[in-house]
């Protein structure tokens, strides 16, 4: 995982709490004064490891709005719903393979994540209830 200085995490926090529409030119200043060694990042490893961070704790995300068509939808038989939820499952385990992919700064990091994938293979399977 990538390195994350609780300084400059602490920092980036409460100008996001002052103003939550701060952006990320004005945090990576910020974060630069805070510890130089911020500006070796790129605005977008910078968004990542500490904004983006920050919002996903505090619970930034916006809600979803559920349209019409939804809403007055019946739910399915319990089978579907177990279908949904195994794809649902599934979905989050590519999505943390494709986390870790990402968070992996060098090129020896990409490989030990991609050497890894039968881990997430075998997650999927279980998910999927299939055992092999």
């Amino acid at each position: 995982m990538a390195k994350v200085d609780d300084k400059v995490m602490a920092a980036v926090e409460a100008a996001l709490k002052k103003n939550p529409q701060a952006s990320v030119d004005e945090l990576f200043a910020l974060a630069k004064g805070v510890n130089s060694g911020v500006g070796r990042l790129s605005k977008r490893q910078f968004h990542a490891r500490y904004p983006l961070q920050v919002k996903r704790r505090t619970g930034g995300a916006k809600p979803r709005k559920v349209s019409r068509k939804k809403a007055g939808a019946r739910r399915a038989p319990t089978r579907a719903v177990a279908a949904t939820s195994t794809r649902d499952s599934v979905r989050g385990i590519f999505l943390k393979f494709a986390s870790d992919l990402a968070a992996a700064e060098a090129r020896k990091d990409v490989v030990k994540v991609v050497a890894g994938i039968d881990r997430y293979v075998d997650e999927v399977l279980k998910a999927a209830g299939s055992v092999t």
